[in-house]
């Protein structure tokens, strides 16, 4: 080979190792064959097609665009050699070697052509034609040769574009599956992850039929969820889906792809046994790819996507790819379902708790109402049994006094039962008034100052009597030296002590010991009220200070007595408590603050 042609040959190398489109690449190299190596009138270039045919892509000049036209190896014995070869083929004399396709001899006016295949990675990537339009060609054997090392070096250009190609789709596909990954896991409703799903999964398989099926385990049907298409409604969908029925059991390929747990593709449907053809035929369906949704380890339902009225062939990347959208989709779409599914039913739980709310603020008006006839029915009670009983009890202490003249023994002992029971009865309608007024918010509090000391003392004096009948001991103890003054109710304070000391004599045996303790502090004053009684039931303690409660039904009361004497020491801002063993006895307790809150 002369050194012009090494030059020729290195300078179109430098221009095609520059060029980084296949197309720009195929264009250079059309024209610098016809132009630099061979003075050649026609130069044309054909890409293989998939089914094996050769379609016109670059030309240099040509009568016609190369582009309309197209060689079929089956109708050109010329081009079948050169395949059969994958070699260098030349015909000098087409009027002497008939191989050659006459209706492209004629088209084109070919004398003498050139054919070279453009091999990549051991394939015939394309078809390189060289001729003269209307006359013999006129090569010499070193443009031949310059020619075949040229397109051989286009080959490499090629071959590296392709592979910086397929470099540049991996990249972008693995972005894509980023992307998809992150737009699902922050999709939280259902229609965000199918929106989410549709758009990826159609850049991913560059179709825009895409359906999900649901499968259910139970009746091991297979029942259309959602679709996205151009061709068809989700509505029409359905109805096409209701009238074919799908399952496992007629449908050989969805059971592999569900009880398999693995993805198919399939180019010709009806040459295939597995899928169901009348379904196949319903939709126009020629080829079709499947994915499995699992979540959980469980097969919940389909992918399907297929190609509608022409075959389609599958590559084994976008299967992959197209799988691990399916993936991705299957776990947040399984969670947002479970998601809404759980909302669903707190809503209606919700609904269901506030009708039940409404009905209970129904009740409590109700009962607040039926309380407050209660009260007012109580206090009317009381009041009207309070004149009468006050005016029986002035007249027992008339009689009892002798002023209408005098009494025997029997007569006495008769008019002191009535007495005491009168006084009983007195205390209890007091007691119910103090309840009434509580109830309706009238009740108030009557502050003054007191020397605790003395209130002590009082109702000390009061209780003497019970005492020294059931042979008690009384201990009153005190830490004070000096300001025992606090600022109170005198007589609700008073009441509660009587109250207190009341149920400890009648809850103490005879030669039993009742003890009261006060503890002075700065602020606070603490009173204890200790005795030796029979103490209180376990059980019973946690209703001691409920209304109308009563720990032993045998002894007499309203069963307020502690209720009203726990609302009296709070009105003052004090507490009151207490500690119980059965057998073992009693120890109330309740503060009150020094002062006027």
């Amino acid at each position: 080979m002369e050194l012009k042609s090494f030059q020729k040959l290195f300078q179109m190398t430098k221009v095609i190792n520059s060029q980084f489109e296949m197309s720009e690449i195929l264009q250079v190299f059309v024209d610098a064959i016809a132009g630099e190596i061979t003075q050649a009138d026609l130069v044309g270039f054909f890409l293989k097609q998939p089914d094996g045919t050769f379609q016109g892509y670059k030309g240099n000049k040509l009568p016609v665009d190369i582009t309309e036209l197209l060689i079929d190896p089956r109708e050109d014995e010329f081009v079948r050699d050169i395949l059969r070869n994958q070699a260098s083929d030349y015909i000098s004399d087409t009027s002497v070697d008939l191989r050659l396709d006459q209706s492209k001899r004629q088209l084109l006016k070919i004398k003498s052509i050139l054919g070279i295949p453009v091999i990549v990675e051991n394939d015939v990537f394309g078809l390189v034609f060289v001729h003269d339009f209307g006359k013999p060609m006129n090569i010499t054997q070193e443009q031949m040769e310059v020619t075949e090392a040229f397109v051989n070096m286009a080959s490499v250009a090629i071959r590296n574009i392709r592979m910086f190609e397929q470099r540049q789709l991996l990249m972008e596909k693995q972005q894509l599956l980023l992307d998809a990954t992150k737009a699902l896991s922050e999709s939280l409703s259902v229609k965000d992850v199918l929106n989410t799903f549709f758009y990826y999964m159609r850049k991913a398989s560059g179709s825009k039929d895409i359906g999900i099926h649901l499968y259910n385990e139970k009746e091991h049907t297979i029942e259309p969820y959602q679709l996205s298409s151009e061709n068809v409604t989700v509505d029409e969908w359905k109805v096409k889906h209701r009238e074919v029925k799908l399952t496992i059991e007629n449908d050989r390929l969805l059971y592999e792809v569900i009880t398999q747990k693995k993805s198919a593709a399939i180019e010709d449907v009806y040459a295939d046994p597995r899928p169901n053809h009348k379904a196949f035929v319903s939709f126009d369906i020629r080829s079709i790819m499947v994915f499995p949704l699992v979540a959980k380890g469980s097969v919940y339902g389909v992918v399907a996507i297929p190609s509608i009225g022409k075959p389609r062939k599958y590559e084994a990347s976008i299967l992959e790819f197209c799988q691990s959208i399916s993936d991705a989709t299957a776990t947040a779409l399984s969670n947002a379902q479970h998601t809404e599914t759980l909302d669903h039913s707190v809503n209606e739980r919700s609904i269901e708790l506030q009708h039940a709310n409404f009905k209970l603020e129904g009740l409590v008006r109700e009962l607040e109402h039926l309380n407050e006839l209660k009260s007012d029915f109580i206090a009317t009670l009381s009041h009207e049994l309070r004149t009468p009983i006050t005016a029986v009890k002035g007249s027992v202490d008339i009689l009892s006094k002798g002023i209408l003249g005098g009494l025997n023994d029997s007569q006495k002992d008769l008019l002191d039962i009535a007495s005491k029971s009168i006084g009983r009865l007195l205390d209890q309608v007091n007691e119910l008034l103090d309840f009434a007024k509580m109830e309706n918010g009238k009740f108030e509090l009557v502050y003054t100052e007191a020397d605790f000391k003395e209130i002590i003392k009082e109702s000390v004096t009061i209780v003497q009597s019970l005492i020294n009948k059931k042979k008690l001991i009384l201990v009153v103890e005190s830490d004070a030296e000096t300001d025992t003054v606090v600022s109170v109710d005198k007589q609700r304070i008073l009441q509660i002590l009587l109250n207190l000391l009341s149920n400890a004599i009648k809850f103490t045996p005879p030669m039993g010991v009742i003890t009261i303790k006060t503890i002075f502090e700065e602020t606070v004053l603490t009173v204890e009220v200790h005795d030796s009684g029979i103490g209180i039931p376990f059980e019973k303690q946690k209703n001691i200070f409920t209304k109308f409660y009563q720990a032993n039904n045998q002894i007499n009361g309203t069963g307020l007595g502690l209720a009203i004497s726990k609302q009296l020491i709070e009105l003052h801002g004090g507490r009151i408590w207490f500690e119980s063993t059965e057998g073992q006895g009693s120890i109330f307790k309740f503060t009150l603050p020094k002062g006027r809150e």
